[in-house]
C-alpha cells in the first residue's frame, strides 16, 4: 500500500509538492459545484488556468519518473477511488485548501473514504499566506482595524522598517500621494503572452464541451456557462455567440515562468507610476499601472512573499512601494483572516436589507446599460474577466450599494466573472467592504460616492449621456440621485461612521426630487 499526494488547484508551484513521494494525482473537476444556495459556474479563464497549469506540472512530474496523473472527473471522490484502485493507494495527503467551501467538501470526502479504508490527511498550507490563521488567532481575539494589522505585519516581516522599529521614511502610508488623476495619461500596458500548447488544449476542451453540451434541467444550464442567474428566455441564445464574446484581451499565466515574466514586466514598466495613479480609471486603458498579478498569486504560481520582496528591492519612490506592499502584506492577508473569523455568519447577513436583483446587463450585453462608467467596466469584465480594484469598489460595488442590489447575488456574480476570484477574498470584499452587509465589522463606513468622485478619478463622464454635475434633471447622473437617496435612508449609519458632514450636506438636497428620480430609475 502506498501514499499519494492529491493536488489542489491553487497550488501551482513546486513548493506545494512533496517530491519525496512517488504518486501524484490532480483531479480537474468538470461537474457541478454547489456554493451556498445554488450552482456555481466558474469563469472560463479560471478553468483554463486550472486545466493548463496542472497539465504542465503533471507532465513535469512524469518526466521525473513520478507516477503522476491528470484526471477529468465530475466528482473528486470518483477520481480518488479510481487512482487508489489503480495504484493500490491507502493514503492521500492534501495541502489544506484555502477556500472554506472546498475544504468542507474534502472533509465530507475524508469521512466517506474512511469507510473504504482510505485515509485523507490534511497538511498545513505554509505557502499561500505570510501568517497562518492559528498564529493570527494567537495575536488577536478578533480582527483588528486593518491599519493596525498592516503595521503589525510590517514589523513582523521587517518590511520597509528601520533598525529601531520605525517605518522607513517616517510614514506608515502615503494615501495623500496616491489619489491622482492624470488627464494626459496614455495607455501603456504592452504585455502579451502567447497561448502555450496547454492553454490551447484547455481552450479547445472547454470550447468543445460547451458547444456540444445539451441543456440540462429546467433552467437549461450547461456544464460550463459564463452567464448565470438569467431567465429561461435570456439563456436561449446560441452557444457559439457566447463563446465568441470572450475576446481574450489578456492571456493569464498558467505556469511559473510566465508569471515571473509578468512580474518583471510590471516592475520594469509600471511600478514607478503605480502609486499616484492607483485609483485612476480610463476609458481606453483598463488596467492603468496595476500589476494583474492577483491570479498568479492566488493560484500559487507566485508566492506573496517573493512578490513583496521583489518590490522592496526595486529602486522606486516610497509611495509606489508602500501601496503595492499594503495590498498584499496588508489587505490580501487581512481579508483571508477576516473571512476565516466570520465565515460562519457572513453569508447570513444583509444589514441594509437590500433585495433587488442584479440588472440583466451585469450578466450579458453590458452595452445596454447607458451609464458609460458602468457599461465600460462591465463590458471589460464580461470579455476579460478582470478589472482593477477601484472599478470593482467604486463603479460596480458603488452602483450595487446605491441601487439596493442584493449583496449576496452580487457576491455570486463576482465569483463567476473574475479570474482571481477566491472565496476568502471575494466574500469579505463584496459583502463587507463594498456592500456593508456585515453592518460595519470590516468597513467603518459605507463606501458610497456620488458622480463627483467618478468624474474626478476617471474620464468616463465625458463620454456619457448623463451630466455628473446635475442632480435633479432628466440627464442628471443616476449616481447622484441614488447617492442622496442612500444617505437619506441611512443617516444613522453615516453618523455612527463619523460622517456627520455627509448628513449635514443632505440639508442642501431636495430629497423629494431625488426620490422621484430613483422611482423612475
Amino acid at each position: 500500500m502506498a501514499t499519494a499526494q492529491l493536488l489542489s488547484y491553487n497550488q501551482l508551484r513546486e513548493e506545494y509538492l512533496y517530491t519525496n513521494h512517488t504518486y501524484f494525482l490532480y483531479i480537474h473537476n468538470t461537474g457541478k459545484i454547489r456554493f451556498q444556495w445554488r450552482e456555481l459556474r466558474l469563469n472560463i479563464h479560471s478553468k483554463i488556468i486550472d486545466y493548463a497549469g496542472w497539465k504542465q506540472i503533471i507532465h513535469t512530474l512524469q518526466e521525473k519518473w513520478k507516477i503522476a496523473e491528470f484526471y477529468k472527473e465530475k466528482s473528486f471522490i470518483s477520481g480518488i477511488r479510481k487512482y487508489a484502485k489503480k495504484h493500490n493507494i491507502s493514503e492521500f495527503i492534501l495541502v489544506t485548501p484555502v477556500e472554506d467551501y472546498v475544504y468542507k467538501n474534502f472533509i465530507k470526502i475524508q469521512n466517506t473514504l474512511k469507510t473504504e479504508w482510505i485515509t485523507l490527511t490534511f497538511i498545513p498550507d505554509t505557502q499561500s499566506f505570510f501568517l497562518s490563521h492559528d498564529d493570527f488567532k494567537k495575536q488577536y481575539k478578533k480582527p483588528p482595524v486593518m491599519e493596525y494589522f498592516y503595521r503589525f505585519m510590517r514589523k513582523r516581516e521587517n518590511i520597509l522598517m528601520t533598525d529601531d522599529g520605525k517605518p522607513e521614511w517616517g510614514e506608515w502610508n502615503y494615501d495623500k500621494e496616491n489619489r491622482k488623476f492624470d488627464r494626459k495619461h496614455e495607455r501603456s500596458w504592452n504585455f502579451r503572452l502567447e497561448k502555450n500548447s496547454y492553454w490551447k488544449e484547455a481552450e479547445e476542451y472547454y470550447k468543445k464541451t460547451h458547444l456540444n453540451s445539451s441543456p440540462q434541467g429546467e433552467d437549461g444550464a450547461t456544464e460550463w456557462r459564463n452567464v448565470a442567474s438569467l431567465s429561461l428566455e435570456e439563456r436561449e441564445f446560441k452557444s457559439e455567440v457566447l463563446w465568441e464574446e470572450l475576446r481574450w484581451g489578456f492571456v493569464f499565466p498558467t505556469n511559473r515562468q510566465e508569471a515571473l515574466k509578468l512580474l518583471e514586466y510590471f516592475l520594469e514598466n509600471h511600478l514607478d507610476n503605480f502609486g499616484r495613479l492607483e485609483d485612476a480609471m480610463y476609458q481606453d486603458d483598463a488596467y492603468v499601472h496595476h500589476s494583474l498579478l492577483s491570479s498568479s498569486i492566488n493560484y500559487g504560481l507566485l508566492s506573496p512573499r517573493e512578490v513583496v520582496q521583489a518590490v522592496v528591492n526595486r529602486d522606486t519612490a516610497m509611495n509606489n512601494k508602500e501601496w503595492f506592499i499594503r495590498q498584499i502584506l496588508g489587505w490580501r492577508e487581512y481579508m483571508y483572516h477576516f473571512f476565516q473569523y466570520y465565515k460562519d455568519s457572513i453569508y447570513t447577513e444583509n444589514f441594509l436589507e437590500h433585495r433587488r436583483k442584479l440588472p440583466s446587463y451585469f450578466w450579458k450585453d453590458a452595452e445596454t446599460c447607458d451609464m458609460n462608467c458602468l457599461s465600460t467596466t462591465l463590458k471589460q469584465v464580461q470579455s476579460e474577466n478582470m478589472s482593477h480594484h477601484i472599478q470593482r469598489l467604486m463603479i460596480i460595488g458603488n452602483f450595487a450599494l446605491l441601487a439596493d442590489l442584493d449583496p449576496h447575488e452580487l457576491n455570486h456574480w463576482f465569483f463567476e466573472y473574475y479570474t482571481d476570484a477566491f472565496e476568502w477574498v471575494v466574500t469579505p470584499n463584496v459583502l463587507g467592504m463594498s456592500q456593508f452587509a456585515d453592518g460595519g465589522k470590516l468597513a467603518t463606513k459605507p463606501y458610497a460616492a456620488s458622480a463627483n468622485y467618478i468624474n474626478k478619478m476617471s474620464d468616463y463622464c465625458k463620454n456619457c449621456k448623463y451630466d455628473p454635475k446635475e442632480k435633479y434633471t432628466e440627464n442628471a447622473c443616476p449616481y447622484n440621485h441614488l447617492y442622496w437617496n442612500f444617505v437619506s435612508d441611512n443617516k444613522e449609519t453615516f453618523e455612527k461612521g463619523r460622517q456627520q458632514f455627509v448628513v449635514k450636506n443632505l440639508e442642501k438636497i431636495d430629497v423629494a426630487k431625488v426620490r422621484e428620480l430613483k422611482k423612475s430609475f
